[in-house]
């Protein structure tokens, strides 16, 4: 599949922006919105890869609504319209759970419940919100395996992939998953309470905005760092009061670099650090690898 260089988030890795009257969306343009400071990794994520779960208020199911949610629900309208196969998949036995998951984003946002049924609700929910949504439903070995999904964010892997595998398989090409996150994740999934969901996030530096992103662009040596993104997925897990499945939801941010080094110095310097102490193999995978030395001179000299 082809791959188009352009600046508009909003729209897929593979097409070129439209040029509309009003800037900003769909304009080829898009500056995004401000990655929150609270979702910025840390220094201490250079180390090893942590799960870095950490408590999430029980009534918040999706991400905090911004300036980025219309553009992102028309994103994910369209894409659901044009390329369903892609970003839309249900195994058999899932439609209770995606009824229940629907029920729940919907009423957290004091809407009503969907008259959808099945995998119609969930798509129903998905584009009411900016977040990715996913299902994961135990197997005869209690093992959590990705049942359904909307899934319009994707960071370089494809749902079509996926849906079925459990999360080890899912993870199978992630540096150190193995080593580093498997027992981690598995012991949290497996204490993960209806009461005491959780929030975490997954980062990485990128040289194409897009948010639809399931293929990895072709290695740009020679792009100015002030032309990279930098890309954070929002994470959280919640168990499901009915089913006993897993809401698994991702919001993804993007922020042009040249942006981003407009903020506090110390914010810069520590990103600056943790893209340079990271180890070789995880700097690979995340596609920093080929322009480390330039994104650490770049944030070093901002």
């Amino acid at each position: 599949m082809s791959i188009v260089f352009h600046n508009d988030p909003f729209t897929p890795f593979d097409r070129q922006p439209l040029l509309r009257e009003t800037p900003g969306i769909g304009s080829g343009s898009r500056r995004s919105i401000a990655i929150p400071d609270g979702l910025l990794p840390m220094v201490v994520d250079a180390v090893r890869l942590r799960v870095g779960a950490r408590p999430l208020d029980g009534a918040q199911w999706v991400s905090v609504e911004d300036a980025d949610w219309a553009p992102t629900i028309a994103m994910k309208r369209a894409l659901i319209a044009e390329r369903p196969q892609e970003v839309v998949s249900c195994v058999e036995g899932a439609e209770e759970a995606c009824e229940e998951v629907a029920v729940g984003i919907l009423s957290s946002l004091q809407l009503s419940p969907t008259h959808e049924s099945g995998l119609d609700a969930l798509v129903d929910a998905a584009l009411h919100v900016a977040d990715d949504v996913c299902v994961l439903l135990p197997d005869d070995n209690g093992v959590p395996r990705l049942a359904a999904a909307v899934l319009c964010s994707p960071n370089r892997w494809r749902l079509a992939e996926k849906i079925g595998g459990s999360m080890a398989s899912i993870h199978a090409p992630v540096a150190r998953y193995e080593d580093d996150l498997s027992s981690p994740v598995n012991a949290m999934l497996m204490r993960l309470s209806v009461e005491k969901p959780v929030w975490r996030i997954n980062w990485g530096i990128s040289n194409h905005p897009s948010l639809f992103q399931p293929d990895i662009p072709p290695m740009t040596p020679d792009m100015d760092a002030a032309d990279m993104w930098f890309r954070v997925e929002w994470q959280t897990l919640r168990r499901l009061p009915i089913t006993g499945g897993i809401l698994f939801t991702i919001r993804t941010y993007v922020e042009k670099l040249s942006d981003f080094v407009q903020r506090e110095q110390l914010i810069v310097q520590d990103i600056a650090e943790l893209v340079n102490k990271i180890p070789e193999d995880v700097a690979v995978y995340k596609s920093i690898a080929p322009y480390r030395e330039k994104l650490f001179a770049y944030f070093e000299t901002h």
